[in-house]
């Protein structure tokens, strides 16, 4: 029978980057997954194509970590490679509204460049060569032309109109990660650094020695023992923690929600006019686009594009792992219906509606006869996007036996930037490491979630992470998720 100092149920963002701490440190480290290889499992959110990294946010913890976050994006051995500094050009669109958010399109661009140039964190900011300058607003159309550069002459309308119909910013201090790839190479670091991989391991209960949990036992019968259990199951969470303690419901502070992407295709020769163009975010409508990447063909490559609405935010995704990606099949269904909904599915007119926004930026992309794929992205949601880093046996249930159970989750889609340092925050918070950032570690635990649902339930406004706000109604519930 293995024992570890720490067993970890999950290989994505948050159980990758926490197995490479703990291994760091010397601890002995074992980490299982649904997956054929032990890996991310190609459903999990960080098997994915790539993740916007930014660090704008209004919120000072994420905004520090962040900060610190792409810094070892920048100076990585492991994962440089993986990151592609080309900027997120930030737009309103001609509606002039933001998507989800009670403020205007100037006061959301007018945070969005304060918060992105902190003098406060500056010395967390590690450039590999020449300083990239800061944020700064969009006045007029040559400034877009000067960012696009030779992609300028394919640009569609929704670029157009910079300070007179609509407004906007740019971030240099920002880009995007390859996400499969990069948690891939992380995990990988860490089996050199002595973690051992599980694969094909569903674990499906705790195993319990004088009353206090040891380890954790598979399907198929195998156990696996630690003197600390985390469960790093992201969307899976909830499923996970009702499957291991069902007598004690299903209050775990955390729900999965749902939203799609699309993958369409392009030719080398039009990849390379768009090559090094921004993350562009239309933050009046919650679409955004990446730049071209490359395939295992020379002459294809692919651009991800998505948008966030409410859709499906409590669907159940699968426990089993197929193998692929999950895609998502249209319905006639609306928003109304998904709060219950357990298939990968959306709106019928949800692919016209990001062929529509692409049509804005790319028009001679925006062809239905172009779609390589579509995929659901499954996200771990909490009220106000804080995470949860904290001890079960700080739920406010009590489960008996969990004082050395971690629960680490909540992702609400806006973790996989953290990869590089999630690993060391959960080290903070469980005081194997001084908290040197200053971070208000609180905002992590069930106390804290458990008073933004006594807020909910008791009609007050929860602020959010991203200065978005939760409604006590589901569907308003449109949280800033990138």
């Amino acid at each position: 029978m293995d024992s570890y100092d720490y067993v970890i149920v999950g290989a994505g963002v948050n159980g990758t980057s926490i197995a490479t701490s703990l291994a760091s440190h010397g601890f002995r480290v074992a980490v299982l997954d649904r997956s054929a290889d032990g890996f991310v499992a190609p459903d999990g959110a960080s098997h994915d194509l790539n993740k916007i990294v930014r660090a704008d946010y209004t919120d000072a913890n994420f905004c520090t970590l962040a900060k610190e976050a792409i810094a070892r994006w920048r100076s990585s051995p492991v994962l440089r490679q993986f990151y592609h500094e080309v900027g997120v050009l930030f737009r309103s669109s001609a509606s002039g509204d933001v998507w989800g958010n009670e403020g205007s399109a100037e006061e959301y661009v007018h945070k969005g460049i304060k918060h992105a140039a902190l003098e406060s964190d500056a010395h967390l900011e590690v450039f590999p060569a020449q300083e990239k300058e800061r944020a700064y607003k969009l006045k007029n159309d040559t400034q877009v032309d000067e960012i696009l550069g030779k992609a300028r002459e394919l640009k569609g309308d929704g670029f157009k109109g910079m300070g007179r119909v609509q407004t906007g910013y740019f971030n240099p201090r920002a880009g995007w990660a390859e996400a499969n790839n990069a948690t891939r190479a992380l995990l990988g670091h860490a089996i050199k650094l002595g973690v051992t991989v599980y694969p094909d391991s569903s674990v499906d209960s705790f195993v319990y020695e004088a009353g206090e949990v040891v380890g954790v036992k598979t399907a198929d019968g195998r156990v696996v023992r630690g003197d600390n259990v985390v469960l790093a199951a992201g969307a899976w969470t909830q499923e996970l923690l009702t499957t291991l303690l069902p007598g004690v419901g299903e209050g775990w502070m955390t729900r999965p929600s749902a939203q799609c992407v699309a993958v369409v295709r392009l030719t080398r020769e039009e990849a390379m006019q768009l090559g090094d163009t921004p993350v562009v975010i239309n933050f009046a409508t919650g679409f955004y686009q990446f730049e071209p990447t490359p395939t295992a063909s020379p002459d294809e490559w692919h651009m991800k594009i998505a948008i966030h609405s409410n859709g499906y935010l409590h669907p159940a995704p699968q426990s089993s792992c197929s193998g692929t990606f999950p895609a998502f099949s249209c319905t006639d269904s609306t928003e109304q219906d998904a709060f219950g909904m357990a298939a990968c599915s959306m709106p019928a007119n949800q692919l016209e509606i990001m062929l529509e926004e692409l049509r804005q930026t790319w028009p001679h992309l925006a062809q239905r006869e172009r779609l390589v794929c579509t995929r659901v992205c499954w996200y771990s949601d909490t009220l106000d996007e804080n995470w949860i880093i904290d001890s079960l046996a700080n739920h406010p249930a009590r489960p008996k036996g969990t004082d050395k159970v971690w629960v680490v989750s909540g992702d609400s889609g806006h973790a996989f930037k953290f990869l590089p340092i999630i690993g060391d925050v959960f080290l903070a918070a469980k005081r194997l490491l001084p908290n040197t950032r200053q971070l208000d570690l609180t905002r992590f635990t069930f106390n804290h979630h458990a008073r933004t649902h006594a807020d909910k339930n008791a009609g007050r406004a929860v602020q959010s992470a991203d200065s978005n706000r939760a409604h006590s109604t589901p569907l308003a519930n449109a949280r800033a998720r990138l």
